[in-house]
């Protein structure tokens, strides 16, 4: 049995590793103007608190709990994903009628794939919008045989204004 600063200890060296290939990202997504706040320090703030499941030593993080971005632009609606080798495919709807008021055609489209084992984080080549209606993440061949972990998160034409990001799933080659 360990004591619980070896636990604490533990519980954020594992945070700050999975975070790691995530921290450009997280820059984007998590920025904040309040004074001692760093994005990074945010998304550890919130794994540490919610993002581990289990108990030690079998204590892991839950991809789905895990925050990336934040804030008030709503997310697309419908979202679905598939994977066939190498090419992640994401749609989703937007349909004007759809679109709450918070959400514009031109609003940005973040698609993340990242392999945790690998410890590689890879996005959309190509700037996707909302009206594209899907993007295309392509993995990298030492990636192929990996499970990925998928998030989507919106932001505004001046990535100034984020949507909390959205767990997709997971997808294994």
């Amino acid at each position: 049995m360990i004591d619980a600063r070896t636990a604490a200890q533990l519980r954020f060296k594992s945070a700050a590793r999975f975070l790691a290939p995530l921290r450009g990202l997280i820059q984007l997504g998590l920025k904040t103007k309040r004074k001692g706040k760093t994005p990074v320090g945010r998304a550890m703030s919130h794994i540490l608190t919610c993002g581990f499941v289990g108990e030690f030593p079998k204590l892991e993080i839950d991809p789905a709990k895990v925050k990336l971005s934040d804030g008030s632009l709503t997310n697309p609606l419908k979202i679905e994903a598939s994977r066939q080798g190498n090419t992640l495919r994401v749609t989703w709807c937007a349909r004007p009628a759809m679109l709450p008021t918070s959400a514009y055609q031109d609003d940005g489209i973040i698609v993340c794939a990242y392999a945790i084992a690998a410890r590689t984080a890879v996005l959309n080549e190509t700037d996707a919008q909302r009206k594209d209606e899907e993007t295309v993440v392509i993995l990298p061949k030492e990636l192929t045989e990996e499970t990925v972990h998928v998030y989507l998160m919106s932001h505004s034409r001046d990535k100034k204004y984020f949507s909390k990001n959205i767990y997709v799933g997971e997808f294994t080659a």
